[in-house]
C-alpha cells in the first residue's frame, strides 16, 4: 500500500505540478509559465529552432552528400532539391492534419510536445544517415516536426494575445524564423569546414536540450482560468472586463442597433429582426471550418502570398550556394557566409511588427515585396571572381532580408486578424473550438507547397537555363505577388468604408446561418444582467 501511494503521489506530482495535466493540482509556478513572456519564448525559440535544423543541413549538404553518402557530384544538385522537397511533403502532408487536431484538442501544447519529438527522431536519424535514402527520412521527419510548431506555436500566440499586439508579437516570432533560417546555414558551414559533419549535430543536440526544457516549463493561458476563475471559464464578471475586450452583443444592444438603422433608413440584412413572435430553428451548417475559412478573401489572398514566399525562398536556398561555389569557388564555410546578410536584418521584425499594429499590414507587406523583386532580379549581376562583386552579391542579399522580415512578419499577422475579425463580426461562425489551428494549418499547407514547387522549378531552371534565368524567374513571382498584397491586404483596398452601425463583413458570407444562430444563442442566454459571453477568453487574459 505505501509503495502504490508513493506512486500516486509521484504520478500527481508530475501530471500536476510539472505537466499541469491535472485539473485538481496546481502547477508549481503557473503564473510564470503561463505568462506572456514565457509563451512569446517558447514559441519563438520553437520556430527558430525548427527551422535551424532543417537549415543547418544547406551548406553541408552538398558537400556531405559525396563525402560521407557516396553521391555521384552529377547528381548533387538534383539530391539536394530532393531532400527540400521531401521536407516540403512532410510540412505538407500533416499540416491540415494538426491544424484540426489542435482545435479539436483544445491543446496547442501537446501538439507542440509531440513534434518535440519528432524533431528529435529526425535530428537523430541525420546525424547517423550515412546513405541518401536514410537522409530521406530525417528530412521527412523535420517536415512533420515543423508542421506542428508552426500551426500549434501560431495558434497559441494567437490565443494569448489581443488584435492590436499580434503584429509585435508575430513579428517576435518572425524573427527567429528568419534568424533560423539563415544563421543555420551560416554555423552549419563554420562548423562543417573546421569539425566536420558530427560536429553539426553537436550544437544541434545542444539547442535541443533547450527546446525541449521551454515546452515542458510552458503552460497554457487555459491552465490559469482553471485555477483563477469559476468553473465556467467564459462566464465572467462585466465589472472585471477591461473595456477593450470583444463581448457577444445582448439581446439590448441587438434591439437597441435595429432602432438605429431604422431611423437612418438602412437596413443591414446579416442582423436578426426584433419581433415578439419565436425565431424558427435555423439549421446548422455543415460545412467543415477549413472551408468556411476558404471564403475569407483577406485569408485566401494571405495564403497565395504565402505560397508565392515559400516558393521564392526555397528556390534560392537550393541554388544560391552552388552557383556562389562554382563562381567564387566557396567551400561550406563560404556558402553559410553567404546568409549572414539576411540573418542581421531579419532582427527587423519586431519593428515591422509594431508598424503593422499601428497601420495596418498592407504598406508593409508591400513595400517587402517592392524591396524583395529588384534584389532578386540584380542577384545576377555579379559574375566575376572580385571582392567588388562579392561584396556587391552580399549587399542585394542584405536588402533582400529586410524585405523578407517584413513579408513574413506581415503575412502572420494577417492571418491572425482575418480570423479575429471573423469572430468578432460573426460571433460562432467557426464554432465553439475556434479556427486559429486550422487557419495557420492552411498557412503551413500554402507554404510548403511553395517549398515543393520551389527547388524543383528553380533545379530544373538552373540546369537548364543557368543562374540568370533562375533569378529573373524569382523577380518575376515577387512581383506578381505585389499586386494582390497591395489590393486585399486588410481587405479590399478601393472599399468604402461603411458606418459601423450598418458594417458588415467585407469578406463573402460563408456561413450566415451559423452567425445568426450565435446572435440569438448568446440574446437568449442573456438574462444575467451580471454576467456576459466572451468571444476570446484568452484576450481576457492577455490584457489582465
Amino acid at each position: 500500500m505505501a509503495v502504490l501511494y508513493s506512486l500516486t503521489t509521484l504520478q500527481k506530482t508530475i501530471t500536476g505540478h510539472i505537466l499541469g495535466s491535472h485539473k485538481d493540482v496546481r502547477p508549481w509556478l503557473l503564473e510564470l509559465r503561463s505568462s506572456n513572456i514565457v509563451i512569446i519564448s517558447t514559441v519563438t525559440v520553437a520556430v527558430f529552432l525548427d527551422i535551424f535544423f532543417y537549415s543547418v543541413i544547406i551548406p553541408v549538404a552538398p558537400y556531405a552528400l559525396v563525402h560521407y553518402m557516396h553521391v555521384s557530384e552529377n547528381e548533387v544538385q538534383h539530391d539536394v532539391s530532393i531532400g527540400i522537397m521531401v521536407y516540403s511533403a512532410g510540412l505538407l502532408a500533416s499540416s491540415l492534419f494538426f491544424g484540426m487536431a489542435a482545435d479539436m484538442l483544445k491543446s496547442r501544447r501537446l501538439i507542440m510536445l509531440f513534434g518535440l519529438a519528432a524533431l528529435a527522431g529526425a535530428t537523430i536519424v541525420l546525424c547517423l544517415a550515412r546513405s541518401f535514402a536514410v537522409f530521406i527520412i530525417g528530412r521527412l521527419l523535420q517536415g512533420i516536426s515543423a508542421a506542428t510548431v508552426w500551426v500549434a506555436g501560431l495558434a497559441l500566440i494567437s490565443d494569448s494575445f489581443a488584435e492590436e499586439k499580434i503584429g509585435f508579437v508575430m513579428g517576435v516570432v518572425g524573427g527567429g524564423l528568419s534568424m533560423g533560417a539563415f544563421l543555420g546555414p551560416l554555423l552549419g558551414g563554420i562548423i562543417y569546414e573546421r569539425a566536420g559533419y558530427n560536429a553539426v549535430f553537436g550544437l544541434c543536440f545542444g539547442f535541443l536540450g533547450i527546446d525541449i526544457c521551454l515546452r515542458l516549463f510552458m503552460l497554457e493561458k487555459k491552465v490559469l482560468r482553471r485555477f483563477e476563475k469559476p468553473a465556467e471559464d467564459d462566464i465572467i464578471e462585466m465589472n472585471d472586463i477591461p473595456e477593450s475586450v470583444t463581448v457577444a452583443p445582448t439581446i439590448v444592444d441587438t434591439i437597441a442597433e435595429e432602432e438605429t438603422s431604422k431611423h437612418d433608413g438602412q437596413t443591414d440584412p446579416t442582423d436578426i429582426q426584433a419581433s415578439d413572435e419565436p425565431m424558427p430553428p435555423l439549421k446548422k451548417s455543415k460545412l467543415p471550418v477549413t472551408l468556411r475559412l476558404l471564403g475569407n478573401m483577406r485569408l485566401v489572398n494571405s495564403l497565395f502570398v504565402t505560397l508565392m514566399m515559400g516558393w521564392i525562398m526555397t528556390g534560392l536556398e537550393s541554388t544560391l550556394p552552388l552557383h556562389a561555389e562554382e563562381l567564387f569557388h566557396f567551400d561550406s564555410l563560404g556558402a553559410g557566409l553567404l546568409f549572414l546578410p539576411i540573418a542581421i536584418t531579419s532582427m527587423i521584425g519586431p519593428l515591422a511588427g509594431l508598424w503593422v499594429d499601428r497601420n495596418g499590414p498592407r504598406w508593409a507587406l508591400s513595400c517587402g515585396f517592392l524591396i524583395s523583386t529588384p534584389m532578386l532580379a540584380l542577384l545576377r549581376v555579379p559574375d566575376k571572381n572580385t571582392t567588388g562583386q562579392k561584396v556587391l552579391l552580399f549587399a542585394f542579399l542584405t536588402f533582400w532580408g529586410l524585405g523578407l522580415a517584413l513579408m513574413m512578419t506581415c503575412t502572420m499577422a494577417e492571418i491572425s486578424s482575418c480570423v479575429m475579425d471573423a469572430e468578432r463580426k460573426r460571433p460562432g461562425i467557426f464554432g465553439a473550438t475556434g479556427a486559429f489551428g486550422q487557419a495557420f494549418g492552411l498557412f503551413n499547407f500554402v507554404y510548403s507547397a511553395g517549398s515543393l514547387i520551389g527547388p524543383l522549378e528553380a533545379g530544373f531552371t538552373a540546369d537548364k537555363h543557368g543562374w540568370n534565368t533562375v533569378t529573373w524567374v524569382l523577380a518575376l513571382l515577387s512581383g506578381i505577388s505585389l499586386i494582390p498584397a497591395f489590393l486585399f491586404t486588410g481587405g479590399y483596398v478601393f472599399q468604402k468604408k461603411k458606418p459601423e452601425s450598418e458594417s458588415i463583413d467585407s469578406t463573402p458570407v460563408v456561413d450566415q446561418e451559423v452567425a445568426m444562430e450565435a446572435h440569438v444563442s448568446t440574446a437568449t442566454s442573456t438574462i444575467d444582467e451580471k454576467t456576459i459571453f466572451t468571444q476570446r477568453p484568452s484576450t481576457v487574459d492577455a490584457k489582465l
